[in-house]
């Protein structure tokens, strides 16, 4: 019913307020339906960017369609996980931008997985992602697309190896 929507914020939202979400229809209207501390994303074919951030307790319950429009996902500081990134991978074919920053169910697996079927990503950022000991070599070499890497705590980058990066157009910063 909002044709010129094209982002949906959902930051610092705690028990209270998703209680009170649950019980109206407000955000239906959106195409996000919060059910029992899982927000599901229902078709919505218009959203570009879609902030879930600081959603504790979220874990992506189903997508069974496809969201070709969806360029930027902010998932960071959440409670997902790899299945619920496979999910994404599935679904989310023309993501441009992912944030995973401290979600610390993420691991290796589904990082590579996004990699892999999120043929156009430019961006992912695994800031605080203590489960991810992803192979950065790897991604940037299946996904040419990646431009910005926001590395894992665990990743070391040589300067032989920044360098290198820097050849295949893609900067790779290390986090704190």
């Amino acid at each position: 019913k909002c044709p010129l929507l094209s982002e949906i914020k959902m930051e610092c939202i705690g028990r209270n307020v998703l209680y009170s979400v649950e019980k109206s229809d407000s955000l239906k209207d959106f195409g996000v339906y919060p059910h029992s501390w899982i927000c599901t994303l229902a078709r919505c074919c218009k959203i570009r960017h879609l902030n879930l951030s600081r959603l504790q307790s979220l874990r992506m319950k189903s997508m069974n369609f496809k969201v070709l429009t969806l360029e930027v996902l902010n998932v960071s500081k959440t409670g997902i996980d790899d299945r619920s990134l496979y999910m994404i991978s599935k679904s989310c074919l023309g993501l441009l931008q992912l944030d995973l920053a401290l979600c610390y169910d993420v691991t290796e697996k589904g990082v590579m997985q996004v990699a892999e079927n999120c043929t156009q990503l430019r961006e992912i950022n695994m800031r605080g992602c203590r489960k991810v000991a992803a192979d950065v070599d790897l991604m940037v070499f299946i996904r040419p697309s990646l431009k910005k890497i926001m590395a894992p705590p665990h990743f070391y980058c040589s300067q032989r190896k920044t360098k290198l990066f820097l050849r295949n157009g893609c900067f790779v910063k290390r986090s704190w």
